[in-house]
């Protein structure tokens, strides 16, 4: 049987909505065409509440798929327990079937296959969510444990991730999602898919190859399969003195070619103003998406992430910490 690999579609990420859409749609479509089933390992939605708009359009792109999906939520969607997230909303539709802490078995032509699933949790709570669930494979099946967390061997700076040796025994295939870059990584016996997004978030260099896995349980053999995207360049500005910083940046998106209107990012070495920094983005409005970082920028634009410290019930704690204060307490 050949399985197919995908995740993190971020459906409705703002930045670039309509990629989101048009990018997800192209993995659906070229994996009904190569694939018996298909597995999507979280993050499907960009939000956890998603517009209404956004839910249509999922829908729709939804309807044109002729095969099973087998899904998780992802940490994008995580909501406290009683509450429904998008995802669920798409399995209640007959779009897709969760295997969020249990095995969902499909069969085909003699051979089944069992996926057995763990929904995107608090980093710090995935090794004890493991252990507590104790995922058993399904006998007579090739099974599959599927879950949507950070990766140690991929993410060594990270303060809590799960390692390959946390991962439940006895599975012939893992796959992760949240990690936006696609890997596949074969160590200590286990075969582990990462398909990545499909959608651009992060402008990482590493991230300009999209698509999405294609396994074999047969010959155990893994394809990566890449869909069509919107062209991903990046950049560095050298300011040499005497040099406009504005007239520096414009010369160089200018060399990269604007005709297909690209996402360009461009790595500036001088300070920049807000000021110069919106009259160059305004130049080259409608062209391209230009994102531009200054020498106190940092690797990523980090999607608007607050990490400060402030005073709750009378104690200091990081947005963090607060966060999972709240969380444990919705739970």
């Amino acid at each position: 049987m050949k399985v197919a690999v995908l995740g993190d579609f971020h459906l409705g990420y703002q930045r670039f909505y309509e990629d989101s859409f048009i990018q997800a749609g192209r993995a659906l479509s070229r994996a009904c065409e190569c694939a018996d089933l298909i597995l999507i390992a979280g993050d499907i939605f960009d939000e956890r509440v998603p517009k209404q708009e956004t839910m249509a359009r999922a829908f729709e792109l939804f309807s044109k798929v002729d095969r099973k999906v087998i899904v998780i939520h992802g940490t994008h969607e995580r909501r406290p327990r009683g509450f429904v997230n998008p995802v669920d909303l798409l399995c209640k539709a007959g779009f897709a079937e969760s295997c969020h802490a249990r095995a969902v078995e499909f069969e085909k032509e003699g051979e089944k296959v069992a996926v057995y699933g763990l929904a995107g949790v608090p980093e710090e709570y995935a090794k004890v969510a493991i252990e507590r669930l104790s995922p058993q494979p399904v006998d007579g099946a090739f099974n599959i444990f599927m879950f949507h967390q950070n990766l140690k061997e991929l993410m060594p700076v990270v303060e809590h991730g799960l390692t390959l040796e946390d991962l439940p025994r006895g599975f012939d295939l893992y796959v992760d999602g949240h990690i936006h870059s696609h890997h596949l990584i074969e160590k200590s016996g286990r075969t582990l898919v990462i398909p990545g997004s499909t959608v651009l978030t992060q402008l990482r260099s590493d991230e300009g190859t999209k698509g999405f896995y294609v396994y074999d349980t047969h010959s155990r053999s893994c394809t990566f399969v890449q869909i069509p995207v919107r062209r991903f360049v990046r950049i560095s500005v050298n300011v040499k003195d005497g040099d406009s910083v504005r007239e520096a940046v414009a010369r160089a998106v200018e060399s990269v070619g604007l005709d297909d209107k690209p996402i360009v990012r461009a790595d500036v070495d001088a300070p920049l103003s807000p000021s110069v920094r919106s009259a160059i983005t305004s130049q080259f409005e409608g062209r391209c998406y230009l994102h531009i970082f200054g020498p106190r920028d940092g690797e990523e634009d980090g999607d608007d992430v607050l990490d400060g410290a402030a005073v709750f019930e009378g104690e200091l704690m990081s947005a963090r910490e607060r966060g999972m204060r709240m969380l444990r307490d919705a739970l």
